[in-house]
């Protein structure tokens, strides 16, 4: 069963519960939101990466290194504006493409949304090992550099990040297990998932 298929009933309106959803993801979060995106039309993303690509360019070719903080830090209160306005307008439902690594982040979304009169979904890919992650990491770097992959992850931020993330722990999350193999987001192939 695929990660989509997994998610299709809490994705879905239902008369019972009409209220907007709000997709919420950690690792793999751009081919999931994606993926969704291109499945459920009702759906729109919200990428800090994408806003941040829109207006800069590519991390350390169209801008330099020092400038990502302050750039990321004006894209993520753009992806804020913007899900604030989808869900005042509750016509569409939002998968939100962003690194909610720890659990204070996670809850201001979660009352943020709540707030709102929508529903979240919270989605944590959890990697088996750091290694795994870091293969992920080198997989997506030869595949091709584009927004959701322009900040370049060494070893030392990827050991960074692996002591900083704090794991979701009964927040409501929807566990999915990533391996190497792991089986993609569409069609059933093999895809992996970026970080």
């Amino acid at each position: 069963m695929d990660v989509l298929d997994r998610l299709q009933l809490p994705l879905s309106r239902s008369p019972g519960d009409p209220r907007p959803v709000v997709v919420m993801t950690w690792s793999g979060k751009s081919t999931l939101s994606k993926a969704i995106a291109e499945r459920h039309p009702s759906f729109v993303r919200l990428s800090g990466d994408n806003i941040l690509h829109a207006k800069h360019g590519l991390y350390g070719k169209d801008y330099p290194p020092e400038m990502y903080g302050k750039y990321l830090d004006e894209a993520s209160a753009e992806v804020e504006a913007r899900l604030t306005e989808i869900l005042d307008a509750g016509r569409q439902d939002v998968v939100l493409d962003r690194s909610l690594y720890s659990r204070e982040d996670r809850e201001f979304f979660k009352r943020l949304i709540e707030g709102k009169g929508a529903r979240w979904i919270l989605v944590f890919f959890q990697a088996v090992s750091k290694d795994v992650s870091w293969k992920r990491l080198q997989h997506r770097r030869r595949v091709g550099i584009d927004a959701d992959s322009a900040y370049e992850i060494t070893r030392e931020i990827l050991d960074s990040y692996w002591r900083g993330f704090e794991n979701p722990e009964g927040e409501g999350e929807v566990v999915v297990d990533v391996t190497d193999d792991f089986q993609g987001l569409e069609g059933g192939s093999n895809r992996e998932l970026d970080a």
